[in-house]
Parts: C-alpha cells; structure tokens; sequence
C-alpha cells in the first residue's frame, strides 16, 4: 500500500512551470509525486545537474549515434531503464514501450511500466526528443 512518505512530496509542476493554489505553492504527494520526479529525471540531460552528474537521460548517445530507428528505440528504451533504475523508490521496471510520435523527427512517446518500492504499479508517460 502506498504512503505519500513512501514517495515523497515535493512542489508541483505543471508543464514545467509551478502550480499556485489559494496563494501559496501547490504540493504533489505520493504516487503524483514519484511520476512528476521521474518524468524530470527522464527530461533532464544526463551531466546537467552540477550536484549529480549521473541524473538524467543520455541525450548524446541518443541522438547522435547513427542508428537505424529501431536501434534508436532500442537505444532511448535502454536509457530509459538506466535512468529510472536510478531513483530508489523504483523497485522494478516491467516494460518500456517507445513509439514513434513524428516520422520527421527523432521524437517519441514513452510509456513505461514500474513496480514502485511499495508494491504499487504504475504506468508513465512522457514524449522525449526533438521540440516542434
């Protein structure tokens, strides 16, 4: 059974920019949380964080190894274990499906499957690669 301690709870985001409710700073708990934070782990380039040098998704071997696009999806879903692996409260990764989102461009949307570490599944979503 989850717990919002078990998953944190830290400031909501919405599309990057902060949530505001009746004048002060919203909060995301729990499970919300947990997706919030992995959706930011996945977002961000690995090397970027200053103070965590192995945060983040490997944008460079991503995209500028020349792939066919079914190794560029094999790449992006290998990526996507290493990183999420890397947050504690993820117990287990059952499933990474990427799938192309734009044929003109190195975009795709992600669904990954996760056992947290209290037991509970999860499904998330994110779209990674190129902006329009």
């Amino acid at each position: 059974m989850t717990t919002t301690a078990s998953n944190g709870t830290g400031i909501r985001l919405d599309s990057g920019d902060l949530v505001w409710e009746r004048g002060d700073l919203a909060l995301a708990s729990g499970l919300p949380n947990l997706a919030q934070a992995l959706q930011l782990r996945v977002l961000t380039p690995l090397g970027s964080d200053r103070y965590d040098t192995r945060y983040g998704l490997d944008y460079r071997s991503v995209f500028t190894t020349a792939a066919s696009a079914p190794q560029m999806q094999d790449l992006v879903r290998l990526n996507i274990v290493r990183t999420l692996g890397g947050d504690a409260r993820v117990r287990d990764i059952r499933d990474v499906q990427v799938s192309p989102r734009d044929p003109y461009r190195r975009q795709w949307t992600v669904d990954v499957s996760i056992i947290t570490a209290t037991g509970d599944a999860a499904v998330l979503t994110t779209t990674i690669g190129a902006r329009p």
